[in-house]
């Protein structure tokens, strides 16, 4: 029930909409004060993740970018999207 809660959470779920679902799936509503103090323990372990060293290995890494053009398909004119992508194999991490 705890990974779930952090789960719905991160994924940008309101709190609001945490204790309705777990009302709906449990029979019982998880207090914002819970939800609170159980993404506290997530982000701890975010936070080691985003300090973590990143000497000595090599990092692959995607690029992607994209935008919309307005095209003409047969007299209709309609946004398209358009996508850039890029791959590349990065040996040295700088960090700022």
């Amino acid at each position: 029930m705890e990974e779930a809660l952090i789960e719905m959470y991160l994924a940008g779920v309101s709190v609001r909409r945490v204790e309705h679902i777990t009302e709906t799936l449990w029979g019982s509503k998880v207090s914002p004060s819970t939800i609170s103090e159980l993404n506290k323990k997530a982000y701890v372990h975010i936070e080691d993740w985003r300090n973590r060293p990143l000497q000595g290995g090599r990092y692959p890494y995607v690029y992607v970018d994209g935008i919309y053009l307005r095209r003409n398909w047969g007299g209709e004119f309609e946004n398209v999207p358009s996508w850039w992508q890029s791959r590349s194999m990065r040996t040295d991490i700088v960090r700022f």
